[in-house]
């Protein structure tokens, strides 16, 4: 059956026409369903992600969720066209710095990379959020949002459908070692797609469905694997 990446909730039913165009999905770590994100330190010393999730445009996020999907979630997958950010949270336990390189590794499962481009460029940014309010469930947190796309960038990766099942490697440049020697207890990074070549928006041959709960419409955003 077809995979949905941000699924409709629903409890009435009224039809609606979905509009003639839309935009197909273009992201990377798409159907994660666990933490699977590692910090490497200078080769030896690991530590696992304490939490993951994302952020909608909107400024929604679900703590329960630790699904690390970032790219642009488009009707073919989703109830909402809209723009998600990733975040990974470590605990770093007793270190107190002094790395001399760092490796970021985000699992992609099969079918992970869900975009019509061959590639796709995935960037890694510093995060000014605090951790408390990073994990925490959010409802308008436009501002958080804002947070894992913007401000220092701490490496890069082009990925393509070739990284579907493996671990997705990003070294951290020289501001994401500055940031990591500098941090106390926990240090946290955002992610974002690099949307400036959008695909193109796609025709819609029939209109179809979408269901309406009351008045209002239920935007399901939870990514899930494969119903």
């Amino acid at each position: 059956m077809k995979r949905a990446l941000l699924p409709l909730a629903v409890l009435g039913f009224l039809a609606v026409s979905v509009p003639a165009m839309a935009v197909p999905t273009q992201g990377v770590f798409g159907f994660t369903t666990s933490s699977t994100v590692e910090l490497v330190i200078d080769g030896t010393t690991t530590f696992l992600a304490a939490d993951t999730g994302w952020y909608s445009a909107a400024g929604v996020h679900h703590a329960s969720i630790p699904n690390y999907f970032a790219g642009f979630c488009g009707v073919d997958n989703c109830a909402v066209e809209e723009e998600i950010r990733d975040f990974a949270v470590f605990d770093l336990g007793e270190f107190t710095g002094g790395a001399t390189s760092a490796v970021i590794r985000l699992f992609n499962p099969a079918g992970g990379y869900v975009s019509p481009n061959p590639s796709e460029l995935f960037r890694l940014y510093d995060v000014s959020t605090g951790v408390r309010d990073l994990v925490a469930d959010q409802t308008d947190a436009t501002d958080i949002f804002d947070d894992l796309g913007s401000g220092l960038v701490f490496g890069s990766r082009i990925v393509t459908s070739a990284d579907d099942g493996t671990f997705v490697e990003i070294t951290l440049n020289a501001d994401g070692l500055d940031s990591l020697n500098r941090a106390i207890g926990s240090w946290a990074v955002g992610g974002a797609l690099d949307l400036s070549e959008a695909p193109a928006p796609e025709p819609v041959p029939e209109p179809a469905t979408l269901l309406l709960l009351g008045s209002g419409l239920i935007l399901g955003r939870r990514l899930r694997k494969r119903c």
